[in-house]
């Protein structure tokens, strides 16, 4: 018996596209990006939940703290190279990161004229009480404009602090 060889059938390639398709499809792609756009930008913009603003607190603090050792420390030793570098350090992170915090404990800090006069001298711009804790470029700077209310800022800023974290716990406890 003889075995009937078929021939290969070879598939044929597909039609390409219409035009009116491909436009289609990209119209399609188009609006699923313009949507992916609107749904980052408004998750982008949208406020920090309870949850992150605590953690911000207590990373701000932590970050505080080590600010107001050092300007401890430089009260009783003066300044040192150490102290300094530790300074710069904190007073690079508080720029960068106070701006975040403040909008939120502002509401918390009794103000003082003093603050800001004593920023004034030293650079010609008006601080709050955080502000005036590291607005000095220097520790040198920081002591020659030292108005002797540095412990009172430090109170100050701690009380606004507290109170703002006060004020995450009760928000956090009613959702």
């Amino acid at each position: 018996m003889r075995l009937a060889i078929r021939p290969l059938a070879v598939p044929r390639p597909p039609a390409a596209p219409s035009l009116a398709r491909l436009l289609l499809l990209r119209l399609l792609n188009l609006r699923k990006d313009h949507q992916f756009r609107r749904e980052l930008a408004r998750y982008k913009n949208a406020p920090p939940t309870i949850r992150d603003r605590q953690q911000e607190l207590v990373r701000f603090y932590m970050h505080y703290e080590d600010l107001v050792e050092t300007l401890c420390d430089l009260a009783s030793a003066g300044a040192t190279p150490c102290l300094e570098s530790y300074y710069k350090a904190s007073r690079v992170w508080m720029l960068k990161n106070y701006p975040d915090v403040r909008r939120y404990v502002i509401a918390y800090l009794r103000y003082s004229a003093e603050d800001a006069q004593q920023s004034l001298a030293m650079n010609g711009s008006p601080a709050d009480a955080f502000e005036a804790l590291f607005t000095a470029p220097t520790l040198r700077e920081f002591l020659d404009h030292d108005d002797g209310l540095m412990i009172n800022r430090i109170d100050r800023t701690r009380e606004a602090l507290t109170m703002y974290g006060h004020h995450l716990r009760l928000l956090a406890s009613n959702d």
